[in-house]
């Protein structure tokens, strides 16, 4: 899901008619295995935690965190109610007990301090420069003291192959940041500490990496 206003959205693969190719997309184009197999391996919990896949799209990832983590509360949060009904249908299918919501990842519908973990998987690429900032500051609201953030996107070319790419797929707003190492500015600006890159794959698309950060401190209004 592309979110751009709390009440605008652009479907995931920027038209409606799309939406069932996503997951193809993904898998076959994204190497969507590849990262979100290394990020659950990273994932690092007591059992009972909450954690929020922010921008849960058709919920590939969600369910994967959930059979890690069976005795935690995993909850998805998407603002497209029609990928939020493929993510349904893998969730009766999974037989866990998942809870999804409609929602936006600059406006997120919970109380401050809620989660211990945040994950949020290929989304922030496709925000503007003012909702990147808006989404990272609500991971922080609603993470609790010592939550950790993880974040799978689009970053800095990690080889001379990935700066080729880039240099095309950088030109469009919401990529630009990524591409140029923003987040390293946006993620401590909202707060986090300890911020790490920790493992780059290579895409069609360019470098995705997978990004941890620390809320240390309580939030405040």
């Amino acid at each position: 899901m592309i979110e751009q206003k709390a009440d605008v959205f652009i479907p995931a693969l920027r038209f409606n008619f799309l939406t069932p190719f996503y997951d193809w997309v993904l898998r076959v184009v994204m190497r969507e295995a590849a990262y979100k197999q290394a990020l659950i391996q990273l994932i690092s919990l007591e059992e009972g935690s909450m954690i929020l896949d922010a921008g849960c799209g058709t919920g590939t990832l969600t369910v994967m965190i959930k059979k890690q983590f069976p005795q935690s509360e995993v909850v998805g949060l998407d603002g497209d109610q029609e990928i939020l009904q493929i993510a349904n249908s893998k969730v009766f299918l999974s037989g866990d007990l998942i809870q999804l919501d409609h929602g936006f990842v600059t406006s997120m519908p919970y109380r401050n301090e809620s989660f211990d973990a945040c994950v949020c998987s290929l989304v922030i690429h496709h925000l503007t420069t003012d909702n990147k900032v808006k989404a990272f500051q609500e991971f922080y609201r609603v993470l609790k003291p010592g939550g950790k953030l993880y974040i799978v996107d689009f970053f800095t070319p990690h080889n001379f192959i990935m700066m080729a790419i880039t240099s095309i797929t950088q030109l469009f707003e919401e990529t630009y940041d990524n591409f140029r190492g923003k987040l390293r500015e946006f993620i401590p600006n909202a707060g986090f500490k300890e911020l790490e890159v920790r493992q780059n794959f290579w895409t069609p698309m360019g470098t995705v990496s997978i990004i941890t950060a620390m809320k240390q401190q309580s939030y405040k209004e």
